[in-house]
């Protein structure tokens, strides 16, 4: 080939490249043979627009063509972004401020369209109607004005320039999505805080109380102190059920079950502010989640699932705004007290009890116990009969031993006595009973404190632990 050939071909080439790089500058919307006229190429040319240090940065405010107006400040003390706007609804995201914050005062590297754009070439870019204006204020009083325009026509950038300047930059997809968002883009809508702890296990670990209210039921949990948790008796665990029964729960079924999926809960866009009519959410009778940390406490109102939305409508209360999660999981509205309570019906450190007080076949026996504070020894009796430390501790334990075996809807009839009653008296004067009812061949309904748990036992070991412990201290035996 001759070269003259080989230099048209090179020259060919060249010409090609520059055009595309042309085209991939150009705005959506713009004729592609005017701007070809127009726009003054430095091809690969790169330079910063904003490089500030946050230290210097009074605050940053930001004026969309449409939208709410809103401010976004460091707190001088905390360095903590705070969100300011008349309008504003819910206070700002942290981590989505700080990255908004960060990412408008460090504009560099940016692509360089062009130095000296005409007019026509400011319109085609969107600059002379800008979708955002964004004013930097520094500590010192001087500030930064920058205007935010279209969309690239290959790729998802837009256009920017400090106000009346012709230097014309290009923004890459990430810092384009930032400098245009709405006021509701930084919103902070989540339930719980999960943001402040490091992995699931911590968030779950720092709930202390959970109360949820449905139209027919009623749960109520609370974790128990660290002081609570050095003086309970073995067996006991670290969540306490207090309605619709006082009772042990079962840490790994409240932890999986319940405390997993409220941590997740993630309401997100905004469906309604200050909606006329909350029925159509099925939030005007709405279920409620309370739930509360050491430093925090909120209630989550939940209404109807949505499945052409593909969420759940949710308020949080205290804002008069519908809001569409569309990840959480509420599957926790519909666990049975009865799966998170622990198979123990009840339990109680034997310290604080003076006395047990068993009805078993119509034979009564009381356990008298006196109780050591120096080594936490118990001495006391079996009605007449002294017992010995070990004996006495044995025969608590089978007091405490009612297993539940599962939920009944069965009622006691007017007429029916209890087959078995054990009374708990406390050191303090207090009492406490647990009595069975039979309902059917096998199984007991178990009553505490007069009141029908919706439980029942499915044998009666318990009396028959409770005999043979019995016949071993009436001859003199150690129950093992």
């Amino acid at each position: 080939m001759r070269r003259p050939a080989i230099i048209a071909c090179i020259a060919a080439v060249v010409l090609l490249s520059a055009g595309i790089v042309v085209l991939t500058l150009l705005p959506a919307t713009a004729p592609v043979a005017d701007v070809n006229e127009r726009v003054t190429m430095q091809s690969g040319a790169v330079a910063d627009l904003i490089n500030e240090s946050p230290y210097d940065v009074a605050g940053i405010h930001f004026i969309p063509r449409e939208g709410i107006q809103y401010t976004i400040r460091l707190n001088k003390v905390s360095s903590e972004p705070e969100l300011e706007s008349t309008d504003a609804i819910f206070s700002g995201l942290p981590s989505v401020m700080l990255t908004v914050f960060h990412s408008v005062i460090t504009l560099t590297d940016l692509t360089v369209v062009t130095n000296e754009a005409d007019n026509a070439q400011l319109e085609m870019f969107g600059l002379n109607e800008p979708v955002m204006c964004i004013l930097v204020d520094r500590i010192d009083g001087t500030s930064i004005k920058l205007d935010v325009g279209t969309v690239q026509a290959a790729g998802h950038g837009r256009y920017v320039r400090t106000q009346n300047s012709r230097e014309i930059f290009l923004l890459n997809e990430r810092q384009s999505t930032v400098l245009v968002m709405d006021i509701e883009d930084l919103y902070d809508t989540s339930f719980f805080p999960s943001m402040k702890f490091p992995d699931e296990e911590s968030a779950i670990d720092a709930i202390d109380y959970v109360l949820i209210e449905t139209e027919n039921s009623v749960l109520e949990l609370r974790k128990r102190t660290e002081e609570e948790l050095m003086a309970l008796v073995f067996g006991s665990t670290s969540y306490l059920m207090l309605q619709p029964v006082e009772a042990e729960a079962n840490d790994n079924v409240v932890q999986a079950d319940l405390l997993a999926k409220i941590t997740g809960l993630k309401p997100g866009s905004i469906q309604s502010i200050q909606p006329d009519d909350l029925s159509a959410y099925g939030l005007d009778k709405p279920s409620a989640l309370t739930v509360t940390t050491d430093d925090w406490s909120g209630t989550l109102l939940i209404g109807n699932h949505d499945a052409g939305l593909g969420g759940r409508f949710v308020m949080l209360e205290g804002y008069n705004t519908v809001l569409l999660d569309t990840h959480g999981d509420y599957s926790f509205l519909n666990v049975s007290f009865s799966q998170l309570r622990s198979p123990l019906v009840w339990i109680h450190n034997i310290s604080d009890v003076a006395s047990v007080t068993f009805e078993l076949d119509g034979v009564m026996r009381k356990l008298l116990m006196v109780h050591n504070t120096d080594d936490r020894s118990v001495t006391g009796s079996l009605d007449d009969i002294e017992l010995s430390d070990n004996n006495i501790r044995g025969l608590y334990v089978a007091a405490l031993s009612i297993t539940q075996s599962g939920e009944t809807d069965s009622s006691i009839p007017a007429d029916y006595l209890p087959v078995y009653r054990i009374t708990m008296n406390f050191i303090d004067g207090g009492n406490e009973n647990i009595e069975l009812y039979q309902i059917r061949d096998t199984q007991f309904l178990i009553v505490h404190n007069g009141k029908n748990t919706g439980l029942f036992i499915t044998r009666m070991s318990l009396q028959q632990n409770l005999l043979s412990r019995f016949e071993i201290i009436d001859t003199g035996g150690e129950i093992p």
